[in-house]
């Protein structure tokens, strides 16, 4: 039987990283949700005092926040830290704003880092730190260019971390996933509706959390998309110009 674990799963409140805190708590273990919603508009059980930390990662002092609840919670140690929170903008970037450049560069990237340094003392015993990257870093993608950007910085974190061996560091690729992010940003929903549920995703998420690999891609396809785009960068590049 396996031991209950402290999951702490940033991007809590909707999408795979509400379903992650599904299936972490069917598992029993002790959750640490963190979102930017106030804890009164989350009809849901998963989120209490106790469980959830309200954090907007788009400003520089939320690993702070975090630190206070764990402190508060008498939290010393975790098992699994899952940096799940991410934003987005789609559409040309000579058209985007700066404060959209900003914030996503903030939620994206800063706040990885930041937790990652913050969350350090707590997973160095026999923690993992897992990073929710995309396979849009591995190749062009117009219309997602700053999103595409901050996720092979991420993914770069990932690779890095490994090398220091100071923490156990997994970096995850999901591919799309139908959640409520692009219509946030924008996106037509007939361009998503094909894309595979939130639920789907997060469980092939912790199946591969539950494995060895430094670095796992979600579904065959999306595996071999980013293999395309990691080293076939000519030919993906022409093939994404006349599309």
């Amino acid at each position: 039987m396996q031991s209950k674990k402290t999951v702490l799963i940033t991007g809590a409140t909707d999408g795979i990283g509400r379903a992650l805190a599904k299936i972490y708590r069917t598992r029993g273990d002790r959750l640490i949700l963190v979102g930017r919603r106030t804890l009164d508009t989350l009809n849901n059980p998963l989120y209490t005092k106790n469980t959830y930390c309200r954090a907007d990662l788009s400003q520089d002092k939320c690993a702070d926040r975090v630190c206070e609840f764990l402190n508060a919670q008498k939290i010393d140690a975790i098992d699994l830290a899952i940096q799940n929170a991410g934003t987005g903008y789609f559409g040309p970037i000579a058209e985007q704003s700066a404060e959209s450049i900003r914030e996503i560069t903030a939620v994206n990237l800063m706040a990885p880092l930041r937790l990652t340094h913050a969350l350090m003392p707590y997973l160095q015993a026999n923690g993992k730190l897992v990073l929710i990257g995309s396979i849009t870093h591995a190749f062009p993608c117009p219309d997602y260019a700053v999103y595409a950007a901050s996720k092979e910085a991420l993914n770069t974190l990932g690779r890095n971390l490994k090398i220091e061996n100071d923490i156990n560091v997994q970096i995850i690729h999901p591919g799309a996933t139908r959640t409520g992010l692009h219509r946030k940003i924008g996106m037509d929903n007939e361009k998503t509706k094909k894309f595979p549920s939130a639920e789907k995703v997060a469980q092939k998420i912790t199946q591969a959390i539950d494995g060895r690999r430094l670095v796992a891609t979600i579904g065959w396809q999306n595996a071999w998309a980013r293999f395309l785009g990691r080293y076939c960068e000519g030919i993906v590049n022409a093939m994404v110009r006349t599309t």
